[in-house]
């Protein structure tokens, strides 16, 4: 059966945006910065869901198989070894495995090696925080972009009971925002010029707004799931330009410092976030800076920390490519003097 989730999306935040400060002092010690790897290794790096191992996907030379290679964050610039020539675990869970290949979808749970096919037709799914429902979108991609409609789906984790529960113009989905509750794109109508965030209950199908931009990008939902973070450029309104922090509740919304603008990404916590717990990392942008700094947001305070300080930790971050660990205690990023993957011990919370 398909379902009919409620068309009305609530009201859109009524609670005035607001600026965020300064920020405080770099804490002291200074972080410190450790070299990983040697001769200019490599691009793109991701880490272990244990946080031990820095991995990138290589093919170190011409007898060497392509493939996830790492290296110990115990063992700087040491030889780079050999994990798997399984490509799909470059953005694997911790506890599932997740494999698309032609029109077939199969989920790989790693406890025990369990394997089995889902519905999703060689999609993508998404897993619930709770473990026991996949979600997924279905599109006409062979459609001009303007005319792609997303068809909404819902299953069991093994994938039975599967079910349509919305359509979306011109829309997607991009993961759960909690155990009932997902986060996704849609516009009012295929011609609507504007973009839409809303969080749908999956139970009743009520969206509630979070933003709504005609160029809006970088959207991503911080690890507890209370807050989402987007950026928006080039709008006709010029108060509306800047990266914002909505909560997913639909009842704050902060528009950041236009000195903040740059890259961000959020700071995981060794035990899970909650809400108060959950942090965004930035790189403020600066075009002509001889280094880069992090700084650090709290949302639920609007508290800027900066982490690092130029003149002490000299660091330049080369095309953006930084990862932080899922224990949010280590980034690791490309150098751009020497494109080799340095680590940076981040501060306590």
């Amino acid at each position: 059966a398909t379902l009919t989730p409620t068309t009305e999306p609530t009201a859109t935040p009524t609670t005035t945006p607001t600026s965020t400060p300064t920020p405080t002092a770099t804490p002291t010690p200074a972080p410190q910065t450790i070299q990983l790897t040697t001769g200019g290794c490599c691009t793109q790096p991701f880490w272990s869901p244990d946080s031990q191992q820095v991995r990138f996907i290589d093919k170190p030379a011409a007898d060497q198989p392509v493939g996830i290679w790492g290296v110990s964050v115990d063992a700087p610039q040491t030889a780079p070894e050999f994990v798997t020539d399984r490509l799909e675990e470059s953005t694997a869970s911790p506890d599932y495995l997740i494999e698309t290949n032609g029109d077939t979808t199969v989920i790989e749970r790693r406890a025990d090696g369990q394997r089995w096919t889902v519905p999703a037709g060689g999609r993508t799914v998404y897993i619930s925080p709770d473990e026991t429902r996949i979600a997924w979108a279905v599109t006409n991609s062979d459609a001009p972009s303007s005319n792609q409609v997303s068809a909404l789906w819902l299953a069991n984790l093994d994938g039975s009971d599967a079910q349509q529960i919305a359509t979306l113009p011109r829309g997607g989905l991009s993961g759960w925002i909690s155990n009932d509750v997902l986060f996704i794109s849609s516009r009012e109508s295929l011609d609507s010029r504007q973009q839409i965030l809303y969080a749908l209950s999956v139970s009743d199908g009520t969206r509630t707004e979070l933003a709504r931009a005609e160029r809006m990008r970088g959207q991503s939902l911080s690890p507890s799931g209370a807050w989402l973070v987007y950026y928006v450029t080039f709008d006709s309104d010029p108060s509306k330009n800047g990266i914002w922090l909505v909560s997913t509740d639909g009842s704050q919304s902060m528009v950041l410092d236009h000195d903040l603008f740059g890259a961000y990404q959020w700071r995981n916590c060794p035990d899970g976030c909650t809400p108060e717990e959950d942090r965004l990392l930035m790189v403020p942008f600066r075009p002509d800076a001889t280094y880069h700094w992090l700084v650090e947001l709290n949302p639920a305070t609007g508290e800027v920390r900066q982490l690092t300080d130029p003149d002490v930790t000299p660091i330049k971050i080369a095309n953006g490519d930084w990862r932080v660990s899922p224990d949010g205690r280590t980034i690791a990023f490309v150098e751009s003097s020497d494109r080799n993957i340095w680590l940076l011990d981040l501060p306590e919370g």
